[in-house]
């Protein structure tokens, strides 16, 4: 990554609480019809989701990836059209923080904004005449999937733990389970709660409840030999959303590695500690949110100076990644995997040609 993207990025964030009453207040002169919903309360949540969107231009700058803001836009736009409130009122609130920023930055800070703000801008103007997207051929799990997602969100646990335990008996590849069941209705839940049509109590019930079922098959997946290859599974600091790498670190235990799942939330020391006592092949790290890149990079950066993991692969995989499949290039990893069963090719690659893809 860039060394002045990183640096703005991490400018926008001293700035963030100022930049965004300023821009609220830019758009309140636009956009007259606000001042009648002027509440209290009103203000502050519109100030707060500037502030929001000022997070996630500063990732997607620290990073030097503009796909990352492009698609925080789609999303906002998404969940604006579920509310429903006007798309307008993003499009007039980039506007304003793209005149506001002005009074921050250099001019060359200010160019490189705006042209984040600009695609957020165009694809604001793009989305009402996007052509629909060639729907693939269906799995012959996917009616399974949808009964399955269909017991979560009516808090039928036990009936969704039945239906894979139904599957397992059938003789469905543990590895399709996961993959076509476990992991397609995950994908669902989360765009579920991104678009408001689900709580975030209901999203934490569905990832809990799943979490529960894949313990039922592990005694499947540890009965399976083993060779002497190490795999360790975690996610950075502060990253809580855990699911993904426990599949990845599952479909590694079931292809003979020897796994050891570090979990949420694991501090840096921590896991190059866990590196080095366990002789490791591959560390497999897990970024659902874009605000966590950077911390992924900084862990990155440790392994990699730490001459005791030098043999160490590092495969990184999770949302943003898959919203830009170049940022693990930047980020300094070995490669990166889109599904759990990536992971594993991926990584016995990497070990087999030393790190070369």
């Amino acid at each position: 990554m860039k060394f002045t993207d990183v640096a703005i990025g991490d400018a926008i964030k001293t700035k963030i609480k100022s930049i965004a009453i300023d821009s609220y207040e830019l758009q309140v002169q636009k956009m007259p019809e606000l001042v009648e919903r002027a509440t209290p309360i009103f203000v502050e949540k519109s100030i707060r989701d500037t502030e929001y969107t000022l997070h996630y231009l500063s990732d997607a700058i620290g990073v030097s990836s503009p796909k990352l803001f492009s698609d925080y836009v789609l999303w906002f736009v998404d969940v604006m059209k579920n509310i429903p409130i006007p798309v307008k009122y993003l499009f007039v609130n980039l506007e304003c923080i793209s005149e506001i920023i002005e009074n921050y930055f250099d001019d060359r800070e200010v160019e490189i904004i705006r042209s984040y703000i600009k695609n957020g801008l165009n694809l604001i103007d793009m989305t009402g005449n996007q052509e629909s997207e060639v729907t693939p051929a269906e799995h012959p799990l996917k009616k399974y999937r949808d009964n399955y997602l269909e017991y979560l969100l009516n808090a039928e646990r036990h009936k969704a733990n039945a239906l894979v335990q139904e599957l397992v008996k059938l003789e469905y590849p543990i590895q399709d389970i996961y993959l076509e069941i476990f992991h397609e209705s995950q994908y669902e839940i989360g765009r579920l709660w991104q678009a408001n049509k689900i709580t975030i109590a209901e999203e934490h019930y569905c990832t809990a409840s799943t979490q529960l079922i894949m313990g039922q098959l592990y005694p499947l997946i540890f009965a399976t030999p083993k060779n002497d290859l190490v795999f360790v599974g975690a996610c950075v600091g502060g990253e809580l959303h855990e699911l993904g790498v426990r599949m990845v670190s599952d479909f590694m235990e079931f292809a003979g590695w020897n796994t050891y799942y570090l979990g949420a939330n694991m501090p840096a020391k921590s896991i190059v500690e866990t590196l080095i006592k366990e002789n490791a092949n591959v560390l497999g790290l897990s970024v659902t949110m874009s605000f966590h890149i950077k911390e992924a990079s900084d862990l990155i950066k440790s392994v990699k100076l730490d001459p005791r993991c030098a043999d160490v692969k590092i495969v990184v995989g999770g949302y943003p990644f898959i919203v830009d499949d170049q940022l693990w290039k930047t980020i300094g990893a070995d490669g990166y995997a889109r599904n759990a069963r990536e992971a594993v090719e991926i990584s016995v690659k990497l070990v087999r040609t030393g790190g070369i893809l």
